[in-house]
């Protein structure tokens, strides 16, 4: 798990990031480009690498 946001778990897989319903543990539809290490209202934070990359939350 790298992070917990409204009720979505995100995390990473060897096939990719994913997240998943916190109540349910079920995954959701819609796979999530990043596995954020960080997350609120406006951005999650990702590492690439080395770097550290923001990107726009959206709801």
């Amino acid at each position: 798990m790298t992070a917990v946001w409204q009720g979505r778990i995100y995390d990473r897989t060897n096939s990719g990031p994913l997240t998943l319903d916190a109540r349910s543990g079920e995954d959701l539809p819609t796979p999530p480009g990043i596995a954020p290490y960080a997350v609120n209202e406006y951005v999650g934070l990702a590492l690439s690498g080395t770097d550290a990359m923001a990107y726009p939350a959206i709801a």
